[in-house]
């Protein structure tokens, strides 16, 4: 079973990725800032409810993270698939996994 230091290492990993994935889209000029930061705000604030371990951010999380996905899949699956697009949805469908199993790691760390 794995830890709870290894299961932050990866989550937080993941997050970091994606965080910089979407930033490089706008450095690219691919998204406006503006997009960004909407995009990046409901995740900093799980992000920081998740880092202190509330199983109720974990489920709402996964909520969320359905609705990225289906943004990150129309722009993958819809029109010319960029590499960067790629990525963020294998990010996002990675994330979506590491978070469902996050209450059970919390179980067992207790």
């Amino acid at each position: 079973m794995i830890n709870i230091k290894n299961y932050t290492i990866i989550t937080n990993s993941i997050f970091i990725a994606l965080f910089f994935t979407k930033l490089l889209n706008v450095i690219l000029e691919r998204i406006d800032l503006i997009l960004f930061l909407f995009w990046l705000l409901p995740l900093l604030i799980f992000y920081v409810f998740v880092n202190k371990f509330f199983i109720r951010a974990y489920q709402w999380l996964c909520f969320l993270l359905i609705i990225y996905f289906l943004f990150s899949s129309l722009r993958v699956f819809g029109t010319d698939p960029f590499w960067l697009d790629i990525l963020e949805l294998i990010l996002l469908i990675s994330l979506f996994i590491n978070i469902m199993f996050g209450p059970k790691v919390i179980n067992n760390m207790q």
